[in-house]
């Protein structure tokens, strides 16, 4: 059965944590480790990275078992990233959505080591040759997770001088807007087969004023632009809505909250503003995008 005959976010939901049981299950790791490795996976969040991925990619084509192993990598780099977030040298968090982070629950040692296991696990993965060798996947990886993303974001959120909130935004855009952007752009080039590098050169040739495209590059390279920028502007207010959500909830807010910097009306317009934006992106897709409109709609505080 293909992944786009089941009805979105629960039976997304549903396939996506089947197959990472199946991913962690096929490791050579001893049941002990592997034991932690599921504690880190479930019970999961939303999700909500791997199945945007699959919503781009199924924009396109149906995702297919290739695209679901792929959206899984992106989870377990992901959950990978928690992990290391959570400890004493990061943040120091004691729970992780209910329950004892994994440092807590096993010890530094074992959380360090499953946290890398995860991030060797995911570079696995997301390295796989696609179905027709076309498709640059792991390329789109390298410009999400080091110096252009995630990694970079996490040193700036814990040893970088944030003065303001063009600074802050600035953070977030890298710690958590790279990785989703990452789930909505190679949903886009995987659903389309297209070849990643090829589309960054030609934005780069664009930028340096050079333009000898055809009408179908042309439309693939703005849906390509579209995908990216709805990602970067979710993210962005994904966790505009997390620190927002935080303080209405009377919850301590970490030190590089947005509520650190602006007040709580002012935050709900950074917020919308970041909404708006990922909804004008959809607006010029093709294809049907209700589901990625109507989870935008869960993200609005009034």
């Amino acid at each position: 059965m293909k992944i786009d005959e089941f009805n979105r976010t629960d039976d997304y939901k549903e396939q996506i944590d089947a197959e990472l049981k199946k991913i962690i299950g096929e490791l050579n790791y001893s049941d002990e480790f592997k034991e932690i490795l599921d504690y880190a996976l479930f019970p999961g969040g939303k999700r909500l990275r791997p199945i945007l991925m699959l919503e781009w990619h199924n924009l396109y084509a149906p995702a297919d078992n290739y695209a679901l192993r792929y959206a899984c990598g992106l989870e377990i780099l992901h959950s990978y990233s928690l992990i290391h977030d959570d400890m004493p040298c990061m943040d120091n968090d004691d729970y992780r959505r209910g329950k004892l982070t994994v440092h807590k629950k096993y010890g530094e040692g074992k959380a360090l080591l499953a946290g890398d296991a995860l991030l060797d696990l995911a570079y696995r993965i997301l390295s796989m040759p696609t179905p027709n060798s076309e498709a640059s996947a792991f390329a789109m990886l390298n410009d999400a997770c080091g110096d252009g993303g995630l990694i970079h974001g996490q040193y700036c959120d814990l040893y970088g001088k944030i003065e303001n909130i063009s600074d802050l935004l600035e953070m977030y855009k890298h710690k958590t807007g790279a990785l989703i952007k990452l789930c909505c752009i190679s949903g886009y080039v995987l659903g389309n087969n297209l070849d990643y590098k090829k589309c960054k050169s030609i934005l780069e040739s664009l930028a340096n004023g050079y333009n000898n495209l055809d009408l179908e590059e042309d439309r693939l390279l703005l849906s390509y632009v579209l995908a990216g920028g709805f990602g970067e502007a979710f993210g962005t207010a994904f966790q505009l809505y997390d620190d927002i959500s935080e303080y209405i909830d009377g919850e301590k807010i970490s030190a590089t909250s947005v509520m650190n910097y602006v007040d709580l009306d002012w935050a709900k317009r950074l917020l919308n503003t970041e909404l708006n934006d990922a909804a004008k992106s959809l607006d010029a897709v093709q294809g049907n995008t209700t589901y990625l409109k109507e989870l935008l709609s869960k993200f609005i505080i009034v």
